[in-house]
């Protein structure tokens, strides 16, 4: 994948420069919804002063066309309270509301996959900001963070299946939550399912775009 690397500059007080032993990967979305808060915007952002003053900084930020690294992997970053900045790369998930968040977590897969081969990093140790300060981040995330881990470990994201929509219109979701509504989509559409799980009693499909829809056998058709 291409990564643009725009690293913090050395002399940053939030660039400290402290050597890191990578264990872990550390998760976050960036919680500002703003227009044009893309990767390209933070990559500014933790370089200028106010990123200085407030002592933070991370190692990669992720959208939905572009990866930006702001820190070399092997120096610590502030992200995640003292302990998760000193075992883990962190990385963050834009949520512009501009922007594509399904196409965003599948750009962050492909990251996360990168970097556990590359430092030998086990599935368990790909964790949440929420897993080392209590935080409520990533805050979209952790509604189906199984859903998640369970992309990052699938390297092929193969399919189970496909579905047919035989209703008018039926809602997708964006993530593994009947009340997480994203768009609808029309009758024989056709979509490629990578797994079956059950939210609230009622059956989903996960689509390999990383959204999800009914398994109602009333309103999809699944084929294996």
């Amino acid at each position: 994948m291409n990564i643009i690397q725009d690293f913090i500059t050395s002399t940053n007080t939030n660039r400290p420069g402290t050597s890191l032993t990578v264990g872990y990967v550390t998760i976050h979305e960036t919680a500002n919804t703003n227009v044009g808060a893309n990767a390209e915007m933070h990559a500014r952002y933790v370089k200028g002063d106010d990123a200085q003053n407030r002592q933070v900084s991370w190692h990669y930020t992720v959208d939905d066309s572009e990866t930006y690294q702001h820190l070399p992997t092997d120096e610590v970053g502030w992200h995640a309270g003292s302990t998760g900045n000193h075992q883990s790369i962190g990385i963050e998930i834009c949520v512009n509301q501009d922007g594509n968040f399904i196409a965003a977590r599948a750009n962050a897969i492909k990251l996360v996959q990168l970097l556990m081969q590359q430092h030998d990093i086990s599935l368990s140790h790909v964790v949440t900001h929420q897993h080392w300060t209590g935080k409520n981040c990533p805050a979209n995330l952790l509604a189906d963070w199984e859903g998640f881990i369970a992309d990052v470990g699938s390297s092929t994201n193969e399919s189970i299946g496909t579905v047919r929509v035989l209703a008018t219109a039926l809602w997708v979701y964006n993530r593994a939550d009947w009340d997480a509504r994203y768009e609808t989509v029309s009758r024989d559409e056709v979509f490629t399912v990578v797994r079956e799980l059950t939210v609230n009693g009622s059956r989903m499909y996960q689509l390999r775009s990383g959204l999800y829809i009914t398994a109602n056998p009333e309103f999809v058709q699944f084929q294996s």
